[in-house]
C-alpha cells in the first residue's frame, strides 16, 4: 500500500512540474515576447501533451502470459520462453520497458539484456518477445513476475507496474542407458537379488538402547521408563530382505549432479526390468520408497531427484538405526566422496551377512579430484567394495574388472 501511494505521489508531482514548465514558458513568451521564447513554448507543447497522455494511460490492467513449448525438461535441454503482454487501453504508447523480476535457478544466469527489453508499442494492445536458456541445469527453476515501465520521450513522466506471473519448471536428471544385473558379485561389483521381498519380522526384542529423536513411539520400552524415568528404545531382530536398497548420500560432494544422474539411471533400469528394489534418500530430511514397482513410484522418485539439494547431516546419528539400512541384504551407497561414518554404518551390515557396496561418482575432470587412500583402506578392511564410476560411462557398471580406475 505504501509503495503504491509513493508511486502515485511521484507521478502526480512529475505531472505538476510539467504543467509548471508549460505555464512558465507561456508566461515568459507573453511578457518578453520575441520569436525565440514563442518557439520554445510551441516546442514544449507536444512533449507536454504526450506526457499528459502517458499520465492518463492506465497500466494497471495489463496481463502477462508465458508460453513454453516443452512439457518435460531433462538436464541439458534448451528452453525457449515466449512472453505476451496484453492491455485493454487503446491510448498510444511509443514504447515500454519490460524486465523479469527476481529470476531464480537457470534464469538467474541469463544476462541483463535477455531479461530487460525495450519494446515499441504504439496503438497495439499486445506485444510479444522471447528469450532462450541454452542449457538447463537439474532442479526447480522459478520466475516471479514482470516489471513494466512506461515513460514519455524525455522521461518527465514514468509509471511502473509489477505484474505477478509465476512460472515453475522442473528439470529432471539426465538418464543414461544401463542394465540392472540380477546377480550380486563381490568380485565384479554387480547388483541384484535372489527372491521376492519378504515381510520383516521385527517383533522379537533383542535389546534396548538410549532413545534417539525420531524413533517411533511404538518402539519405546515403557517398562524401563517406569523404573528409571529414562526413555529407551527397543532393538529388534530383523529378518534381512534379499532386495537391493539403493541409498543416495545427499551431502555435498565433488560431483553431486553425477550422483543424481547415476541413481536416476539405475532406478529407471530397475523399473524397466521389473526388479524389486527399495530406495533411501539419506540427508537432513529422509525420503524413502520401501517398494519401487509402479509408474507412480518412478515419477515420485524422479521428482525427488529433480528437486533435491545437498544437505549437511550426521549419517551415524540419523541413520544408525534406520530400518531400511538395517534390514537390506544388498545395500548400495551412491556418493561422490567416501565418508568414514557411512563406511562404519555399512560395516554393521557386513557383519550381519550383508553385501554392501559403495559407488563413488567421480567428476570427469580428474585433475581436481583425488581418492583418499586411507578411507579406501578403511572400507576394504571393513569388507566393503568401492567402485568408481563416471558420467557418460554408467553402462559399463557391472562389467569385468574394477571399473573406473
Amino acid at each position: 500500500m505504501k509503495s503504491r501511494l509513493r508511486r502515485i505521489t511521484s507521478s502526480v508531482t512529475r505531472m505538476l512540474l510539467v504543467l509548471l514548465l508549460v505555464l512558465g514558458s507561456l508566461l515568459f513568451a507573453t511578457i518578453q515576447g520575441g520569436f525565440v521564447l514563442w518557439f520554445v513554448f510551441f516546442m514544449v507543447i507536444p512533449f507536454a501533451l504526450y506526457s499528459f497522455l502517458v499520465f492518463l494511460t492506465p497500466i494497471g490492467h495489463m496481463t502477462v502470459e508465458r508460453k513454453v513449448l516443452n512439457k518435460r525438461f531433462v538436464e541439458g535441454d534448451a528452453l525457449k520462453v515466449q512472453v505476451t503482454l496484453k492491455r485493454r487501453s487503446w491510448l498510444p504508447i511509443l514504447f515500454i520497458v519490460v524486465q523479469e523480476i527476481e529470476p531464480k535457478g537457470a534464469f538467474a544466469e541469463l544476462q541483463t539484456r535477455d531479461l530487460h527489453k525495450l519494446l515499441p508499442m504504439g496503438f497495439k494492445r499486445q506485444v510479444s518477445w522471447s528469450y532462450t536458456v541454452p542449457k538447463l541445469a537439474r532442479g526447480r527453476h522459478e520466475l516471479e513476475g514482470i516489471q513494466v515501465q512506461v515513460a514519455d520521450v524525455l522521461g518527465w513522466i514514468q509509471k511502473t507496474k509489477y505484474i505477478e506471473a509465476k512460472k515453475t519448471l522442473i528439470v529432471y536428471p539426465k538418464v543414461e542407458n544401463m542394465s540392472f544385473t540380477r546377480r550380486f558379485s563381490q568380485e565384479q561389483g554387480m547388483l541384484g537379488y535372489t527372491s521376492q521381498k519378504q515381510p520383516q519380522q521385527s517383533t522379537m526384542v533383542a535389546s534396548i538402547r538410549d532413545y534417539v529423536p525420531g524413533d517411533r513411539m511404538t518402539w519405546l520400552h515403557w517398562s524401563s521408563f517406569a523404573k528409571t524415568g529414562m526413555l529407551y528404545t527397543k532393538e529388534f531382530e530383523y529378518q534381512q530382505s534379499d532386495d537391493v536398497c539403493v541409498v543416495l548420500d545427499t551431502s555435498k560432494g565433488a560431483n553431486f549432479e553425477g550422483q543424481i544422474s547415476f541413481v536416476a539411471s539405475l532406478m529407471q533400469a530397475a523399473h524397466r526390468q521389473k526388479e524389486p528394489v527399495c530406495f533411501l534418500g539419506a540427508g537432513e530430511h529422509r525420503f524413502s520408497l520401501a517398494e519401487f514397482r509402479s509408474e507412480n513410484d518412478l515419477e515420485q522418485l524422479m521428482y525427488y531427484l529433480a528437486t533435491i539439494e545437498p544437505s549437511i547431516y550426521e549419517p551415524k546419528k540419523i541413520y544408525g538405526h534406520d530400518e531400511l539400512v538395517r534390514s537390506s541384504n544388498a545395500l548400495m551407497l551412491v556418493t561422490s566422496q567416501l565418508d568414514v561414518d557411512w563406511i562404519d554404518l555399512l560395516k554393521m551390515n557386513a557383519t550381519r551377512g550383508s553385501k554392501p557396496i559403495i559407488y563413488v561418482v567421480k567428476p570427469n575432470d580428474k585433475t581436481t579430484w583425488k581418492a583418499d587412500p586411507v578411507v579406501e583402506y578403511h572400507a576394504e578392511k571393513a569388507g566393503i567394495q568401492v567402485v568408481y564410476v563416471e558420467r557418460g560411462r554408467f553402462s559399463l557398471v557391472g562389467q569385468e574388472g574394477r571399473y573406473g580406475e
